[in-house]
């Protein structure tokens, strides 16, 4: 069903300006739609690269306390030895 609506030029010229504005409007949306996706991208991006910093950080003092952990045992080890030798040697001084 159509249906047909006389316009004079006036009204004519004010539809078709409000629907160059709407189109306008449609395309800043777009635009900004295109913007929000590219903002959104780069702040994943650098969150990424913020994880992947703190990831090395969290493994560099990993390694350093397993290294502490083995320095630690090692060390234990020792004191262990030599208190089995001056025990030793005060059972034979004693």
């Amino acid at each position: 069903m159509a249906v047909e609506i006389e316009v004079s030029g006036e009204e004519l010229d004010a539809i078709r300006m409000k629907r160059r504005e709407i189109e306008a409007r449609f395309k800043n949306v777009e635009g900004l739609e295109r913007t929000l996706k590219a903002l959104k991208l780069r702040i994943l991006l650098e969150r990424r690269e913020r994880l992947r910093g703190k990831l090395k950080e969290m493994e560099k003092h990993y390694n350093e306390l397993v290294e502490f952990e083995k320095r630690a045992r090692a060390e234990r080890e020792l004191m262990i030895g030599l208190r089995e030798q001056k025990a030793k040697e005060n059972a034979w001084l004693g």
